[in-house]
């Protein structure tokens, strides 16, 4: 500071803690994985117990008037813990059921899509499940993209990795949306995530 200053008050500028080269801050990967899941109109409900899940589960029924045997569900240790009928059927498509309930390989925090493989939906194409689908996780399945995802998929199951890998696209909340997705082959759904504290 010159002497100037000191008698006229002229204050030096301090440089900005932080350069405007950098990329921006991320979130921590749960955060992250919360807001695009919603914004993007999936259902998000945070569990802290087993109680917990079980009573998320039975107010999404009631929200949906879902009965239990119009729920599909294809992972035995699912059915027994949700009180719920198994089906052997893995491929085809799921008629006569309104949702499906299901576990998940991981959860892509930045892109808020859920990943799937053979282990959760067996054969079926994404299009052959209902409409709802009701996605049981826990906070330790959060990875923070893809490629993390893929990598820890290889480390799960180092002899043989899985089949029929994909990720959920959620409903899109506008008719113009809809149309769009329609237009690419995908096939959205209404998603409700059931996501246990681990």
């Amino acid at each position: 500071m010159g002497i100037w200053d000191k008698f006229f008050g002229n204050k030096k500028k301090t440089p900005s803690d932080k350069s405007p080269y950098l990329p921006p801050e991320e979130d921590p990967v749960d955060i992250g994985f919360a807001k695009n899941f919603t914004q993007k109109g999936g259902r998000f409900l945070f569990c802290e117990t087993a109680h917990d899940i079980i009573q998320s589960f039975e107010e999404i029924c009631i929200e949906n008037q879902i009965e239990i045997n119009q729920i599909a569900c294809l992972n035995p240790l699912l059915s027994q813990n949700f009180s719920l009928n198994k089906i052997d059927q893995i491929s085809g498509k799921l008629t006569g059921f309104k949702a499906v309930l299901i576990d998940c390989e991981y959860l892509i925090s930045n892109t808020g899509k859920i990943l799937l493989s053979e282990y959760q939906i067996k054969h079926f194409k994404l299009s052959e499940l209902p409409q709802i689908i009701i996605v049981k996780a826990a906070t330790n399945q959060l990875v923070r993209d893809v490629s993390q995802g893929m990598t820890s998929l290889k480390n799960k199951y180092p002899n043989a990795i899985p089949t029929n890998i994909t990720t959920l696209k959620i409903k899109a909340e506008t008719v113009e949306e809809e149309i769009k997705l329609e237009a690419l082959s995908t096939s959205p759904k209404s998603i409700y995530l059931l996501l246990e504290d681990s």
